[in-house]
């Protein structure tokens, strides 16, 4: 069993996986690296779940594609290195981004803080090349998400600035003030006890969106659903008590048609044998809007910028 981990480490320039599951290790070792080509450049999975004794985690590199850390109890910090060192890989919105904290129970506030940061970064960045494939024919799989889960049982009034304290919710769509048409991205953001669940488990989401009369959408509304499956996720030794989890797909992609209004229903489907299938309670949900311009898809959103800087942090 791995005890101690060289600092060396992070030299390893073309280290992709780095798997140590239930290893004794305290904290993952920092280095003072200036130059970017020598901090993990090509590391995309990390594992490191059921490490009974890890306390820290510092400078993670901000794109990490699997990221699992659940049942780590005594795991106090993390922090993420500066994004600005890192290049989001082309390829990677082929993919489902995981970033499982289930059960860190000790995670202090600043760390949850830079672990919601860093989801918002990914999906900001995703944001863009899933808008850039809108109206392609879906791939096999359809694996182009993000789940981010951590316990917890507050939403980030900063990142998400319409919440609600049941499973529903409404919001105004910012009108577009640009000549160019744009795409809607949305990221949503849930609080559930898992003290009940099972490994299978689907969040479903139903939306309308409601378009203003006269504009490119000619008035109406559009009823648009999405299910982002949570039945490939690493089974924690046992989920205990409120976790939030910040979700995003390609599903959650629509074309703008001068919409104005926005309304969403969210449900969580625990999976288990033949008819014992339970729709679990959501307690509280929140939605957040990126606005991708068509023409250069540049992203934009409400997050004050000091927010963005923050996930590097």
């Amino acid at each position: 069993m791995v005890k101690d981990v060289s600092s060396n480490i992070s030299k390893l320039k073309s280290l992709s996986s780095l798997h140590l599951s239930g290893c004794v290790i305290v904290k993952f070792p920092i280095v003072d690296v200036r130059s970017p080509s020598l901090r993990f450049k090509s590391l995309m999975c990390k594992h490191m779940d059921r490490c009974k004794s890890l306390k820290l985690l510092s400078e993670l590199p901000p794109y990490l594609l699997d990221f699992i850390e659940h049942d780590c109890i005594l795991l106090r910090k993390v922090s993420f290195a500066d994004q600005n060192l890192y290049q989001f890989d082309s390829s990677d919105d082929d993919y489902m981004f995981l970033m499982l904290f289930f059960n860190c129970f000790n995670l202090n506030q600043e760390s949850t803080n830079n672990i919601e940061a860093n989801a918002m970064l990914k999906i900001g960045s995703l944001a863009k090349k899933w808008a850039a494939r809108y109206g392609r024919e879906k791939r096999r799989g359809n694996f182009q998400r993000l789940i981010c889960c951590f316990p917890g049982n507050k939403i980030s009034a900063n990142i998400f600035k319409c919440q609600s304290m049941n499973s529903s919710l409404s919001l105004k769509i910012a009108p577009n003030g640009g000549s160019g048409s744009r795409f809607l991205v949305f990221a949503i953001c849930l609080v559930i006890d898992l003290t009940d669940c099972r490994r299978l488990l689907d969040c479903s989401c139903e939306y309308q969106l409601t378009a203003a009369a006269g504009g490119n959408g000619g008035g109406g509304y559009e009823e648009l659903g999405s299910v982002i499956s949570l039945f490939k996720l690493p089974e924690p030794e046992k989920c205990m008590g409120d976790h939030v989890f910040i979700l995003s797909s390609i599903d959650m992609v629509k074309e703008d048609q001068n919409y104005e209004e926005a309304s969403f229903e969210f449900y969580i489907r625990n999976w288990g044998l033949e008819d014992e299938d339970v729709d679990m309670k959501v307690e509280r949900c929140g939605v957040h809007v990126f606005y991708v311009d068509a023409d250069d898809t540049d992203a934009t959103d409400d997050t004050d910028a000091t927010e963005k800087k923050h996930a590097g942090n």
